[in-house]
């Protein structure tokens, strides 16, 4: 047993080939993501430690009903594994929308649990709110980047979110909106809008990348300083010390001694990562598995909305037939 345990050929169960290997190779990812995140907060806040362990494990049981489905309806569609259609795909071109579409829920769970478990590794935290994390809003930014702005936005809503469990400051329903649903949601829509945009320009590519992203993270960084300034002056200003005179200054002051902070480590870590061809290289992978999903999707609409014209189409000549030998008859 034990030399038919060495002498297996594992290749089967390390692919994105095929069911099997897609499905052990994304599973390991976000149970590493999993663990890391649990980690990160136990050592950094270890009374929501269980809240980590409790979404990792949701993360795992969502991953598992989705690769359950997929198994499910590829099995359902062929009468073996054998015949090259090893569940998810065939060699990665049967249904690269399936792809796509696990491609974009996948990548949006590893990246918010990534956020949200670095957002635990504190160097600094304010008094009535808000902290400087190491990396914490990368993932977002790099999710956007890749997927587009409408997910990213997403991304960044359900991350706002779940910082209503750390140690939440609410006070008013817009209050809320301001510092935990705004600013994330909007930082999650500007970091990928400048990736088409630096796409054709003559640009070194271990440069390219980096200063569009980083484009991103500040545009999306400014928007969150507005809604946090916004938030601070009308909301907190009680809490104002007295050697401030005017509520909107010591909402400007109090933002500053962290969200720039703040975002500078996120461009700082967005241009290390891009300067990386290997990276690069993952990154583009996936965009284009994403990209030739969403156009096998598009043309499957066509192709669909084509069929019914065309029977519809062909009703209407066999009724107008219908009708000329019915007339026809009638004459005789």
């Amino acid at each position: 047993m034990f030399g038919l345990l060495i002498g297996a050929d594992y290749t089967a169960y390390f692919n994105f080939d095929t069911l099997i290997g897609t499905t052990v190779c994304v599973g390991l990812i976000i149970l590493a993501a999993a663990i890391v995140a649990c980690i990160a907060v136990y050592f950094a806040k270890r009374e929501k430690f269980r809240y980590a362990v409790l979404g990792s494990f949701a993360a795992m049981l969502v991953y598992a009903v989705i690769v359950t489905i997929i198994n499910l309806v590829e099995a359902a569609g062929t009468t073996d594994f054998e015949d090259g259609h090893a569940g998810l795909v065939a060699s990665g071109e049967a249904y690269p929308w399936i792809i796509a579409a696990v491609t974009i829920v996948l990548y949006a769970a590893i990246s918010i649990a990534l956020s949200f478990g670095l957002s635990y590794v504190k160097f600094f935290d304010a008094p009535y709110g808000g902290s400087i994390t190491m990396f914490s809003l990368l993932p977002i930014a790099l999710y956007s980047y890749m997927f587009g702005v409408k997910r990213g936005a997403m991304a960044g809503f359900i991350y706002g979110l779940l910082q209503t469990l750390q140690n939440p400051w609410i006070v008013h329903p817009v209050q809320y909106l301001l510092d935990y649903v705004l600013p994330f949601a909007i930082f999650g829509a500007c970091a990928g809008l400048f990736r088409k945009v630096f796409a054709n320009k003559n640009i070194d590519p271990r440069f390219k990348d980096g200063i569009a992203l980083t484009c991103g993270i500040v545009l999306g960084v400014i928007a969150r300083f507005i809604c946090h300034y916004v938030s601070g002056a009308v909301y907190f200003g009680e809490y104002m010390p007295s050697e401030f005179d005017n509520v909107w200054w010591y909402s400007f002051v109090y933002q500053c001694t962290y969200v720039p902070i703040d975002g500078v480590i996120c461009a700082a870590g967005a241009v290390l990562l891009m300067a990386s061809a290997y990276f690069r290289k993952l990154v583009y992978d996936a965009v284009a598995r994403f990209e030739k999903g969403v156009a096998s999707a598009k043309n499957n609409v066509a192709s669909a909305v084509s069929v019914a014209v065309g029977a519809d189409d062909n009703g209407a000549n066999a009724g107008s037939a219908a009708d000329g030998a019915e007339k026809s008859d009638k004459t005789e």
